[in-house]
């Protein structure tokens, strides 16, 4: 079975990202990409559940905050550093079993 879960709720517009000013709408899309990509790669894995998945969402919520060079980065650059944090966890999570 394959974990689904509904990204909508954490998806952001413009003016959410009003710290962003005139990159603002620009800002939402990268994040929203994020959102996707990450979902699309948790989908691939039994490793995922609702609360990992929401904690995952929120975290990457956080990192596009405090990293400022995730703005400028390309979709694809921002697919690989999504698909490298999951795997990381992933991986964390297998050595702690």
């Amino acid at each position: 079975m394959t974990f689904e879960f509904d990204v909508r709720p954490y998806l952001v517009t413009a003016s959410d990202m009003e710290a962003f000013e005139e990159e603002a709408e620009y800002a939402a899309d990268q994040l929203n990409a994020m959102f996707f990509s990450a979902v699309d790669e948790m989908a691939q894995s039994t490793f995922w559940n609702l609360d990992r998945a929401e904690q995952f969402i929120e975290e990457i919520s956080q990192k596009w905050l405090q990293e400022p060079a995730l703005l400028e980065a390309e979709t694809d650059e921002l697919d690989d550093y999504v698909r490298q944090l999951i795997r990381r966890i992933e991986q964390e999570q297998d050595g702690d079993e």
